[in-house]
């Protein structure tokens, strides 16, 4: 035996893996020394104890979720068949005892009585037996056909097939009977299935119960039915996101009759109060389109977008909201006089008269003003609104002014050439008049109201009123009846007469089923039922819900593209002073024109005299210093004091040249704006030449 060592031996492959050593100089001035060595590559694989715990949390994940779902779905299973089966045995009791013949019988008071439950008992107990006999036959007899069909042993688990299947079927049977009567929370212990579900029977039920829509034709006939209202025919037209919409053919009643049991129909069908609407057909007496309103139909409907500056006209078909059947909501504002009512929280400002105004002041050829004797009014609206009233009195003096414009329009019509009624343009707008809470208006101001009313509307100035209540001694039956659009929102039944007339409650107009809102719930505000002009349907409508803030966003905006003024003819007809910078350009504009057309004199005078004062800003001007320099410069010779004096008070007789202090220099005499202005007037329409209008600011 050697003591030698044995030579080592390095397999050849392990030289390819051989790292060979090597000094590294670190920066600090340190070496390292780096041994060589062979590198053994392992493979990547997740560990062993990491893929086992993974599988088994899958594994408990799906088992677990597999117990809970079979858990729960026999838990549930096992109710029904719980159900069922108290169900079923209480009315086996019952079918053998006969005790459904003892209830009609009134109980057993004579003998011929109990004579009859006996014969009832045994016949009950004899089919019973039948039953089970031929139960046994079929088991039997498929025990047979399996063990020579099939060929299984006679003596096997065959003979348990048949009665195990029938089991089966049995316990399936209780189980889904079970779920029917959990279903059905109304039906009674002895009643073997709901009296709604009973071929002849007309028991009214929930409209809840229905999944289709011809239960819902049932349900609504049987209602109907169960309070002496037949019909002819009931067809679905829509199921809607919030409820039902169905045209009923009525037979031997009338619209009248079914609004008159709207409160019950609404507790037999299970909906909210006001749920059950009605709008009888106006080409056919006899049929109506009844809707179960279920949920707020107005729930889904969007913010709105303001319209952008001077983009409408008064003319044009203006989107203002939705209705209820889903079409929009669309008014054409020339002729647009309103009558709001609604209760506090109906909408009638934040509501109504804001989605009105926000395209009223879009409008080119409209002029708006904003007059409320208690509160704040459109104060959103802010500059758009070219006058504001917040007292009675305050309030008072703009509907004199405003009836002033209707005696001043009926003389300009003819001259301005529109015809039998105002035609509304950028430059002769229409005047609309907000007044919030009129009932609060003095006894003039109700009176001068109802003035504008009754004549206002042929020469484009309209009144749009709204208030909490329609009460006869604040407007009046007959007065309500002249106005082209009554609104009613969340009211009393009261106003319904006042501002629909009599009778219109019982033929669907039944806006005191709505509610207002109470606090941050909004309930039916902004909705109201609207008749007059093209409306004439007993349906809901729904006003844009438009924001304070985006009313007040878009006023800068309006502003500065420019906010429409009362036309100069109107204002100097009705003896007002102009005011606005646009209301005197176009007064000198007209003077220009007749000037320009020849045979006008003095027209091209008083133009230059009108231009001065608006190039001056100043509302007198001397004579001789300012006023004849200005005619001379203007090419118009032979004028002096003297006959400019004249050459105006021959169109306004009643003016007169002034002295004051000014710029130019003490006591000087001159003109002032407002006579200059009477001699124009005077000038156009030569009819009014020998009337001293007086002053009033407009």
């Amino acid at each position: 035996m050697s003591t030698e060592a044995e030579p080592l031996t390095v397999p050849v492959e392990w030289a390819e893996n051989v790292i060979p050593g090597q000094l590294i100089h670190n920066d600090d001035g340190t070496v390292d020394d780096i041994a060589p060595g062979v590198l053994v590559p392992f493979p990547d694989r997740t560990p062993v104890l990491h893929r086992a715990g993974s599988a088994a949390m899958v594994v408990a994940s799906v088992t677990g979720r597999a117990v809970g779902l079979t858990a729960y779905g026999t838990l549930v299973a096992g109710g029904w068949f719980w159900a069922g089966l108290k169900a079923g045995t209480h009315l086996g009791y019952r079918y053998v005892r006969a005790r459904d013949l003892q209830e009609v019988l009134g109980g057993m008071n004579r003998g011929a009585d109990w004579n009859k439950v006996q014969q009832v008992r045994r016949s009950r107990w004899r089919f019973l037996g039948y039953a089970a006999g031929v139960t046994a036959a079929l088991n039997v007899a498929g025990w047979i056909a399996l063990v020579a069909g099939a060929g299984m042993t006679a003596l096997d688990y065959s003979w348990m097939i048949p009665p195990s299947l029938t089991g089966a079927i049995a316990a399936t049977a209780t189980a889904l009977y079970g779920r029917y009567r959990l279903n059905a929370p109304g039906i009674e212990a002895g009643q073997v299935i709901a009296e709604q579900d009973a071929i002849d029977s007309d028991q009214p039920f929930p409209l809840s119960y229905c999944v289709g829509g011809e239960q819902v034709i049932d349900c609504l006939s049987r209602a109907l039915a169960a309070h002496g209202i037949g019909t002819r025919a009931i067809t679905i037209v829509g199921a809607r996101n919030w409820g039902w919409e169905l045209d009923v053919t009525l037979q031997g009643a009338t619209p009248g009759k079914v609004m008159a049991v709207a409160d019950d129909l609404e507790s037999d069908l299970g909906l909210p109060d006001g749920g059950f609407m009605m709008e009888p057909d106006t080409t056919d007496k006899s049929r109506i389109t009844a809707r179960l309103v279920q949920s707020n139909p107005f729930a889904d409907m969007p913010t709105p977008a303001v319209h952008a500056p001077r983009s409408l006209s008064v003319h044009d078909v203006v989107v203002m909201g939705r209705t209820m059947d889903g079409s929009p909501f669309e008014l054409t504002l020339d002729g647009f006089c309103a009558l709001i009512i609604g209760a506090m929280g109906a909408g009638k400002t934040l509501g109504a008269l804001r989605a009105i105004n926000e395209a009223l002041t879009a409008c080119r050829d409209a002029t708006v003003w904003d007059l409320d004797p208690i509160k704040g009014g459109l104060s959103e609206f802010g500059d758009l609104m070219s006058r504001r009233a917040r007292t009675p009195e305050e309030c008072e003096e703009a509907l004199e002014e405003a009836l002033s414009y209707v005696s001043a329009r009926r003389h300009l019509m003819d001259s301005l050439k529109m015809g039998d009624r105002w035609h509304a343009t950028a430059t002769h707008p229409n005047l609309y008049i907000n007044v919030d809470e009129f009932i609060q208006l003095s006894p003039r101001g109700k009176d001068l109201a109802i003035k504008i009313l009754r004549t206002g509307r042929q020469y484009g100035i309209y009144l749009i009123m709204a208030g909490q209540e329609a009460t006869a001694d604040a407007l009046g039956d007959a007065v309500a009846m002249l106005i082209a659009y009554r609104l009613l929102m969340a009211c009393r039944f009261e106003d319904i007469k006042i501002a629909f007339g009599p009778g219109a409650g019982k033929e669907g107009w039944r806006p005191d089923r709505m509610k207002p809102a109470v606090g941050p719930v909004a309930n039916d505000a902004g909705q109201a039922m609207i008749m007059g002009g093209p409306f004439n349907r007993a349906i809901r409508y729904q006003f844009a819900k438009y924001t304070r803030d985006q009313i007040a966003a878009a006023v800068p905006e309006r502003v500065a593209a420019g906010v429409t003024a009362m036309d100069s003819d109107t204002l100097l007809k009705a003896g007002v002073t102009l005011t606005g910078s646009g209301q005197r350009v176009n007064l000198v504009d007209r003077l220009e024109a007749l000037a320009q057309q020849g045979g006008i004199d003095d027209a091209h005078l008083i133009a230059v005299l009108l231009r001065e004062f608006d190039r001056t800003g100043r509302d007198f001007l001397p004579t001789n210093e300012v006023l004849l320099p200005a005619i001379a410069t203007a090419g118009i010779n032979s004028v002096d004091a003297t006959s400019l004096s004249t050459k105006l008070r021959k169109h306004a007789p009643g003016v007169k040249s002034d002295r004051t202090d000014c710029d130019e220099g003490v006591y000087l005499r001159g003109w002032r704006r407002d006579d200059v202005e009477k001699a124009a007037a005077g000038l156009l329409d030569p009819a009014e030449t020998r009337q001293n209008l007086g002053k009033r600011a407009a």
